[in-house]
């Protein structure tokens, strides 16, 4: 699965940043944006997953919305996230989390909206005042994408309520396992060991290996039956004394290798029929 990631905007959008009458650093969007998307992509992947980012991730260049849109088309992505936070309320209190999708939506932004709300709000508890935190909206990247696409607003900006949260390191982490945690639940991701030890073997242990394979391939050939054809030269090298049914020089393995005690028994056998044939 290929899930499409957007922070939107970049470093240097117009007016894109928090209020100066709360926030004196006047806080980018796209450092919000960018915080968020970053620990979303990081823990996502630790899941059976692959993620592509459709903006630039240093924030440094501005990538236009048909750009981003054509990547994650092209890409054939499966799902597009774009992840904003809002403004609007001018210094006033409330806002809260909103999830957009487009009007002309697919069956599955609409599953994959009500998740990540769901969860977002279960993460950071960031719940506002808004009439419908649940929207449609003709955003450019949700209307023109081909994949399931919702749009994240993570809070106002100009918000003396919602501000002083989204600047903190601890909302951007909850807002990020949110958003991973509807993911989870929409696609049935599943988690990937990613801490298993890769394991090196020594040069004994391979030895070992090999040993041990070789007695078996032993053993195996050891028990295994004569060949039809070997049967009859079998029964008359024992008729003539030449091999025992058991014991050295025996016959019950007749796939085995011979042993020099089991060779000189088979020597002493036929010398002495040599020497009997001699004499007659």
């Amino acid at each position: 699965m290929l899930i499409s990631l957007d922070a939107g905007h970049y470093l240097n959008t117009p007016g894109k940043r928090c209020l100066k009458s709360i926030d004196p650093a006047e806080t980018r969007e796209w450092v919000l944006n960018g915080r968020v998307a970053d620990k979303v992509q990081d823990m996502l992947s630790g899941y059976d997953c692959h993620t592509v980012r459709v903006d630039d991730p240093t924030g440094k260049q501005e990538v236009d919305l048909y750009d981003r849109v054509e990547d994650a088309n092209d890409s054939r992505a499966d799902v597009y996230i774009s992840i904003h936070h809002n403004a609007g309320i001018n210094g006033g209190s409330g806002g809260g989390i909103e999830v957009y999708i487009h009007p002309n939506h697919q069956r599955q932004s609409e599953v994959l909206q009500k998740a990540v709300y769901q969860h977002l709000i279960k993460q950071t508890g960031l719940k506002g005042n808004r009439a419908r935190p649940l929207a449609e909206a003709d955003h450019y990247v949700t209307r023109k994408t081909k994949m399931p696409a919702v749009l994240c607003e993570l809070g106002f900006m100009d918000s003396t309520t919602d501000t002083p949260i989204i600047l903190t390191e601890t909302f951007a982490d909850q807002a990020a396992r949110g958003i991973v945690e509807a993911l989870v639940e929409v696609y049935a991701l599943q988690k990937i060991d990613t801490n298993k030890e890769e394991h090196t073997m020594t040069e004994e242990q391979v030895r070992q290996i090999v040993r041990e394979e070789l007695e078996a391939m032993e053993k195996s050939r050891s028990a295994a039956q004569a060949d039809s054809w070997a049967r009859s030269y079998i029964q008359q090298a024992v008729d003539m004394g030449l091999m025992a049914e058991n014991g050295a020089g025996s016959i019950d393995r007749p796939k085995d290798y011979v042993t020099r005690q089991e060779l000189a028994v088979v020597a002493a056998a036929l010398k002495n029929v040599v020497s009997q044939l001699a004499g007659t």
